[in-house]
């Protein structure tokens, strides 16, 4: 079996579970291919070939992330793009979205075997649109896409639309729309709530709101959102922890299911609520 493999280099221990994970393939007679760049890093090894670009991505059968849910969330839009299933093999702390832990890598046998399921998850369609309805910036996200102020500290007014009727108005630092895969990463934090990966769902959280009465809202998993500012200084999009850009005074940011989905691949038997309590828990 062929794997591309993308290692968070950044994690302390990226290499070591990287080194185990090569071993692993090893004796299961697959082989890997890696980004050119890492030789070094990883050597001359008989199962590994170093390709340029991602384009080897079609030649393999899955794509596995060395790393966290950071790393995990990238390299999954990446795997997406070429319709293939994604492993992540946690290299960090918490990750919520690992299918195997460092010490699991003997699981990786029922990939070989066949023996594992896909979970297909839901992704979000954003777009900075204008006034006249001109596409100024595009992107898809597996986890949220974030709306906040740039530059200075001080509270947005932003108002929502769903499927062309007015929704809220929040007084915020800014605004998180996740996915239900995202339920668990900066929507959390910002105090919103935990929704199973398989309810297809739109979640709109307020970010350190400055009303008591503003919450976080669940839309149905159909629904086209429609994000205006105030205008009243710079606002910035985030897709996934991607680098920012600029929202300009009078655009909008519309989000909307993707049609693409990404598929995690899942060996373990434990359910969605067996891993949040146990990463919750620690």
């Amino acid at each position: 079996m062929k794997f591309y493999i993308i290692p968070n280099m950044t994690r302390e221990n990226a290499f070591s579970v990287t080194v185990r994970l090569l071993e692993e393939i090893k004796r299961l007679d697959g082989c890997a291919f890696i980004a050119k760049g890492l030789e070094e890093t990883f050597g001359e090894n008989q199962i590994i070939s170093y390709c340029e670009g991602e384009d080897a991505i079609n030649q393999v059968d899955a794509v596995i992330s060395v790393g966290g849910d950071g790393s995990f969330i990238n390299a999954a839009k990446i795997a997406t793009e070429y319709g293939k299933p994604i492993i992540c093999i946690n290299a960090g702390k918490l990750a919520y979205l690992a299918c195997l832990e460092a010490d699991e890598m003997s699981l990786l046998k029922k990939v070989v075997d066949g023996n594992y399921i896909t979970e297909k998850r839901m992704m979000l369609d954003v777009s900075i649109v204008d006034k006249t309805g001109e596409i100024l910036y595009h992107s898809s996200c597996i986890n949220d896409a974030v709306i906040s102020r740039s530059g200075s500290i001080r509270i947005m007014k932003l108002s929502a639309l769903c499927n062309g009727t007015p929704l809220i108005e929040y007084m915020a630092d800014g605004a998180i729309v996740s996915t239900p895969t995202g339920s668990t990463a900066y929507s959390l934090s910002a105090g919103g709530p935990i929704v199973e990966p398989s309810v297809e769902s739109i979640l709109l959280t307020p970010v350190c709101s400055h009303s008591v009465f503003s919450r976080s809202i669940v839309l149905g998993g159909n629904s086209l959102l429609e994000l205006a500012h105030d205008n009243s200084g710079e606002a910035i999009l985030s897709c996934d922890g991607q680098a920012a850009v600029l929202v300009p005074d009078s655009a909008k940011v519309v989000v909307k299911k993707s049609h693409k989905s990404a598929e995690f691949i899942k060996i373990k038997q434990d359910t969605f609520i067996d891993i949040l309590n146990k990463k919750i828990s620690g």
